[in-house]
């Protein structure tokens, strides 16, 4: 029965060709799929620019990341327009730094969470450029912030050395922490371990900065105020590693 039924469909089939497309049509069809692909918000032309990659990506960042940004941007402009400075609102806004450098990798923290990796090596984009733009994307801001905050801290006099003490070295110390954590256990890192490095580190800082403060106002360590921009080249070199790492090796690993 199965090869009476079998050789019965083959029969029809052959009996009932389909009918050749007309070329003009396969032509209009072409057009139409081409147009609709270019007008769908999530697509994007193959000679799209990096800037233009970079726009599409945002709506896929978390939007909580934006509002603590804005706050931390707040939160300069409030205490740095002030002519004095204390000592005590000096150092709240050391805080200000590993908190900053958590943003980048909390959001790319979220994938290993959420099991997401091979749904996104399947997306557009393979895992080491979706790395890349949420660091590129989020980083940014971060700097964007901070550089908003020096420009505010310049306008006091000694202000760029105290800025680059007591909120742009804690900042760059902790994204080499964090990225180092997720490059060697990217598996078992999550947004708990991140809260509690930072905590950790806000811990460590504090009572370092203060000490400093109170040494370099005594005028014990002019000396070490010379040493920050060769401390901040080598911790924004080490940053960079550790981001081009795990941009490469370590997301490949995880596919």
């Amino acid at each position: 029965m199965k090869k009476t039924g079998k050789a019965k469909m083959t029969r029809f089939l052959e009996q009932n060709q389909a009918p050749d497309p007309m070329p003009e049509k396969i032509v209009r069809l072409k057009q139409e799929i081409r147009h609709q692909a270019e007008v769908l918000p999530c697509v994007l032309p193959p000679e799209a620019s990096l800037p233009d990659r970079l726009l599409r990506q945002i709506p896929y960042i978390s939007l909580w990341i934006w509002p603590v940004q804005l706050l931390f941007l707040l939160l300069f402009a409030t205490f740095l327009r002030k002519e004095a400075i204390t000592v005590e609102q000096l150092l709240l806004l050391s805080f200000t730094g590993p908190l900053l450098a958590v943003l980048p990798v909390a959001d790319i923290v979220r994938s290993f969470g959420c099991n997401m990796w091979e749904m996104e090596a399947a997306c557009r984009y393979d895992l080491r450029q979706i790395t890349a733009m949420r660091l590129c994307i989020i980083g940014g801001g971060d700097i964007a912030v901070l550089a908003v905050g020096g420009c505010l801290y310049g306008r006091h006099p000694g202000g760029i050395g105290e800025f680059s003490l007591y909120i742009l070295l804690p900042f760059l110390a902790s994204s080499c922490l964090y990225l180092w954590e997720l490059n060697h256990f990217s598996r078992k890192c999550n947004g708990y371990l991140l809260a509690a490095t930072g905590i950790v580190l806000n811990f460590i800082c504090f009572p370092v900065l203060q000490h400093i403060y109170s040494q370099i106002h005594v005028g014990n360590l002019q000396w070490f105020l010379q040493l920050i921009p060769g401390i901040v080249i080598v911790l924004s070199a080490l940053a960079l590693y550790g981001a081009v790492n795990l941009c490469g090796k370590q997301a490949l690993s995880l596919r």
